[in-house]
């Protein structure tokens, strides 16, 4: 069966939410490869904000036999658009050494709470592993060293500041953060981010 063009934006999901095409699919760039089944038989219309990864993502979709296209810039304007704010709260956590499983069992079971709170988008956790000794410019090998005590970055995403600020009222929330403390060797601190890419 062939359908009518699908319009897939290849950027990534925080950059969609802000602003998209009406009607389109957000898949983003490096996630193309698990939407193949999906795609094929389809012809896709592809776009991004300045064009390179929707030529990328059209290279990568013909040569896996999808009959893809991608939106020119000069004709991106005539498409209908849609979006809503977004809002990136930046946790940093340091947790004592020897703590971190139980640390991160009770930040999983608070991102279950958390799903479903009015305005909440969605979440990221990273652990810091080692350093990046190429990224940073530092000379020697630093990939066997330890980031101690352990380090994490969390990443909540909201449709404002009021949404962010109500949920940290409820209570539910406060005891899940209350509970948190107990592993952390530093205290926490938290920035809001606008996203930008």
């Amino acid at each position: 069966m062939i359908w009518l063009s699908l319009i897939v934006d290849v950027r990534s999901r925080e950059e969609y939410f802000k602003s998209h095409v009406k009607g389109s699919l957000n898949i983003p760039l490096f996630d193309l490869e698990y939407y193949m089944d999906f795609l094929r038989g389809k012809d896709v219309l592809v776009y991004c904000d300045t064009g390179r990864r929707a030529r990328i993502a059209v290279e990568y979709l013909n040569s896996r036999g999808i009959n893809a296209a991608f939106i020119p810039q000069e004709d991106f304007t005539k498409y209908e658009k849609e979006g809503k704010p977004i809002l990136c709260a930046i946790n940093y956590l340091s947790v004592k050494p020897g703590l971190e499983r139980e640390f991160e069992k009770q930040t999983k079971k608070l991102c279950r709470v958390t799903v479903g709170m009015k305005g909440f988008l969605g979440s990221k956790i990273f652990r810091m592993s080692t350093i990046s000794y190429g990224g940073s410019g530092l000379q020697g090998a630093y990939e066997d060293i330890d980031v101690k005590p352990t380090k994490y970055v969390m990443l909540t995403y909201w449709t404002s500041k009021k949404a962010h600020e109500e949920f940290h009222r409820e209570h539910v929330i406060l005891e899940g953060f209350t509970e948190l403390m107990k592993y952390l060797s530093i205290m926490p601190y938290e920035e809001y981010g606008e996203i930008i890419r």
